[in-house]
Parts: structure tokens; sequence; C-alpha cells
């Protein structure tokens, strides 16, 4: 870990369930994000995950709305959708600092392909090295077996962000 405020690097998948109350690991990527914030950690996240959550989230409402509607979709409701995601992008944006992606982060996502075939992971794993973030938190099983930076998945690092407010004897020291 880097000496000074610690970086935690968000995947995708936990700021999409930060932002989804349906998701399973909705209430757990909040009790995260809050812990992360007691802490006085910087929240970090790769720019590629800025459109993937803007577009999942849209199409999650919409698919929501489309399953309690018989499957139609008014023109204000894919509206309501786009503006939730708007909304949750923003907040994102106010909350962690975006890692910056260039061609070199491409290049870098590319040539990870033989140790994790996944695109938009590599990238994520690029934006962690640039950023020399200390903790990438996902819920992607695979991509915790392959990353070749600090990885934890979502209850180890709730637990891990815990610990940091205890003293030498496991107590509350009230840091965190």
């Amino acid at each position: 870990m880097s000496a000074g405020t610690l970086k935690v690097l968000l995947d995708t998948n936990i700021w999409v369930d930060y932002y989804s109350s349906a998701r399973e690991g909705h209430a757990d990527a909040v009790g995260l994000v809050e812990l992360a914030a007691q802490a006085g950690a910087d929240l970090l996240y790769a720019i590629p995950t800025s459109k993937d959550l803007f577009y999942l989230i849209s199409s999650d409402f919409k698919a929501w709305t489309r399953r309690r509607c018989g499957g139609r979709l008014t023109h204000e409701q894919a509206a309501a959708a786009t503006e939730m995601a708007w909304g949750c992008l923003d907040n994102m944006t106010q909350i962690a600092t975006a890692v910056g992606c260039d061609v070199s982060d491409v290049w870098i996502a590319c040539k990870r392909k033989r140790l994790h075939a996944d695109y938009e992971d590599n990238l994520v794993l690029a934006a962690a090295e640039r950023s020399h973030a200390d903790l990438l938190v996902t819920s992607d099983e695979q991509l915790l077996k392959h990353a070749p930076v600090a990885a934890l998945g979502l209850a180890d690092a709730i637990a891990y962000l815990e610990t940091l407010g205890q003293d030498e004897n496991g107590k509350d020291d009230g840091l965190v």
C-alpha cells in the first residue's frame, strides 16, 4: 500500500451495484462506499466505466419498466431512464476521481489478452496501474483470479476497510 491516502479503484460492477437497488450487491456496495469515505480513501473509476455505467443503469431501468408495463416503454419512461443514468454519472463524478485512459491503456489491455480475455476488465486493470491504486474492488471472480494488482472482492474489501478503524487489539479506535 502506498503512503498517504488510500486509493481504491472500483470496478464497473461495483458502481452498477451501488446505483441499482435491484441488484444483489447493492447494500454491500453502498456500505463499501460509506466505509471508504469514513476512512478518507480516494475512490477511483476508470473512464470506460463511466460509459458502461451510463448504459447499464439506463438499460436496467428500461427493462424493469417493460416488465412492469406489459413489455411497453413510453417515450417519457425512456427519457426518465436516461435522466436517471445522467444522475448516477453525475454523482459518481462527485464522489470519485476518474482515471484517464489513452492509447497506452488500450495497448496494455490488448497485451493482457492471454492472461485475462475480458477487454473491459483489462482497461480497468490498466487504470489501476496508471493511478497507482492501492486496491481494486470487484465482484468479478475471474478478474480477481487474474488481477496483477492488489484486488479484493466486495465482502473482503468491506472487512479490510473496517479494520482500518481498529487498534492493534481489534477494538474500534474511532478512525473509521
